[in-house]
Order: C-alpha cells, then structure tokens, then sequence
C-alpha cells in the first residue's frame, strides 16, 4: 500500500512537503506541488479523506437525522440538503430512526463518534437533553421544526399559521360549519403549534364546530381515525388533517365505508407530497417548500462550521394552501 514515505521518494521531498500538500496545512511552491501530485497519480494513491479531515479538524461530513424514510416528506427535503452539500464538498451520513427515541439516540452518538462536522436535526423524537448533549459536544447544529426556542442552536422554522388560516377560511367560503382536525402526536412540540394554530383559525368564525383527533402522522393513522370519526354523534364535513399521509389514509377509509371525496366529505392536507397530485381525487394542501429548506439547512449549518461565534441564525419558512379536487361546497342542509 503506497504511503508518504513511497510518493516522497519518488518526488524527492520531504515527508512533510507531502503531509502539507495532501492536508492543504501549508503554501508549498507550485512546482513542488506539482511533482508531488505527479508522483501522487504515477504510485494511484488515494488519500484517506477521513484521516485527512481530522488532521485538519474538518471530515466534511455532515449527519442528517430524519423520522422516516418511508415518509414521503422527506426525499425532497434530503435531495435539497444532498445537493447543497455536494456543491459545497461536503457528504452527508443519513440516519432513519423510524420515530424510536432509543434509536435517535443511538443514531446521535455514532454521528459524534464519526467526527462529523455537523449535526441537521429534522426529526421531533429527540428530547432537550439529547440535543443539549449535542452541544455539549461542541457539534454544529441546526434543527428543523424544533417547535421551541428553549434551545440555543441554529433552526428552521415552519410558520404553519397562514397555511392553516386559509385552509379554515377556504372552507369556510365553501359553506362547512363542521371542521375536524387529525392532529400528529400530542407530545409533539410541532404538533400542539399545529393544533394551536387550528384552534385559532377556527375561533375567528364563531359559527364553526370544531372537535381535535389525535393521529400519529402515518397513512393506517389516518385510516383508523376516519373510522372512529364515523361512529360519533357529529360527522363532519370536512377535515384538515396534520399532514398528508394522514390525509390519504382518511380519505382512503371514508372511500371503503361507502363516502365520496369531497361530496360527502371534503379533506385537505399538509405537505404537498408529490401522491397528493397523483391520487384521485387530487388532494387540496398545505405546502412546505421543502426542497428550498434543504438547501436553506445546509447553508445555515456551514456558515456555523466557519463561524461557531456566529450569532445565532433562525430561518422561517411560511405556508400556503394549495387549491385542489378534495375540496367541494357542503351540501349539508345542517352544517
């Protein structure tokens, strides 16, 4: 296996002049470099690109810690981080902790045993005090939809207030009175923001019935709470549920007890998931651009690798509803 000592020997410098080159740690004269990347092509060395990132305090590797891989929420959210990182020389270590805490915190401490440079936190199954052992660790961090402001690192924040706002007012104008709501889990700081914000929504219209359902954000969900929803006293005719997984599998439990979408009951969702636009009837959202918020992450998280005394950076990103077929006047003579 070709070392220092070999493409030294061969370029006739110093161990050291090759060291320098490699690690880019010192100015080495043009031509010097030069013979030492010749000898380096002539002997096919490779350098340890790890090796060579703790000689210099930098791996160039970035971990991302995501809830669910099956989710379809987030391809478009790594494919805006992949790239961004890419075009920045920088590789990103995905970690899947499918909604464990026990595994998002297995997932935290090999990230830190493998040097990362930093740490994109899009994933609510973390509490404080693992986030707070992040920063103990001197990790650079930057969460995504954290729900709080308790924490002192770099964020990105879902502004889930005018989304939700116009999905109340929206259906409000197409006549329904009766609004549930499938919230994610309630021990979810991004959840209660999210119920919170339809609360409010819905208080504006005082006219509006209103109940909260708690769901857990997946597609069988989604499904068992439209069965649930069945058997009560008040049907609604209409449902914005928290995200849109939540809202497929509802609409797909409604279709098998005999309903039609949105004649007999209009549905909206949140995310914009490409199935939104696929399935039938094609499902009204509330967006999130996330492949911007991706890119947005990754350049937050590298101006903290170049600064750590940076003061801290805090991005918002708002919502907006997207009009579709799930959605259709009420006929309900009782709304």
């Amino acid at each position: 296996m070709t070392n220092y000592k070999d493409i030294a020997k061969l370029a006739n410098v110093s161990i050291a002049t090759i060291s320098h080159v490699i690690n880019n740690t010192r100015n080495v004269e043009p031509l010097t470099r030069q013979k030492v990347i010749k000898a380096m092509k002539a002997l096919k060395y490779k350098p340890n690109l790890y090796a060579r990132g703790l000689a210099i305090g930098k791996t160039h590797t970035i971990g991302l810690i995501i809830s669910d891989i099956t989710n379809p929420f987030y391809p478009e959210l790594v494919k805006g981080i992949e790239k961004a990182a890419l075009e920045n020389g920088y590789n990103v270590f995905l970690c899947n902790i499918d909604y464990d805490f026990k595994v998002g915190l297995k997932s935290i401490e090999a990230l830190i045993s493998r040097k990362i440079d930093g740490i994109i936190l899009a994933s609510s199954q973390v509490d404080d005090v693992i986030i707070e052992e992040i920063i103990d660790n001197e990790i650079n961090l930057v969460m995504v939809d954290w729900g709080g402001s308790n924490i002192k690192a770099d964020s990105i924040v879902f502004d889930y207030w005018n989304g939700i706002k116009e999905a109340v007012d929206y259906l409000f104008q197409m006549k329904h009175r009766k609004i549930f709501f499938i919230s994610g889990p309630k021990q979810h700081k991004t959840s209660i923001i999210r119920i919170n914000d339809f609360k409010n929504a819905v208080l504006k219209n005082k006219d509006i019935y209103f109940e909260i359902i708690e769901g857990n954000h997946k597609l069988e969900g989604g499904y068992n709470v439209a069965k649930t929803i069945l058997n009560r006293k008040i049907i609604p005719t209409a449902i914005i549920c928290s995200n849109d997984l939540t809202a497929i599998g509802a609409m797909q439990s409604f279709i098998e007890s005999g309903l039609s979408i949105p004649s007999d009951i209009s549905i909206i969702g949140l995310d914009n998931i490409k199935l939104t636009e696929i399935i039938k009837p094609h499902i009204t959202t509330i967006e999130l651009e996330r492949y911007k918020i991706g890119a947005k992450l990754v350049e937050i998280l590298l101006k903290r690798i170049s600064d750590k005394n940076l003061p801290m950076q805090r991005a918002i990103f708002s919502t907006r509803l997207i009009k579709r077929e799930s959605v259709a006047v009420c006929k309900d003579d009782n709304k």
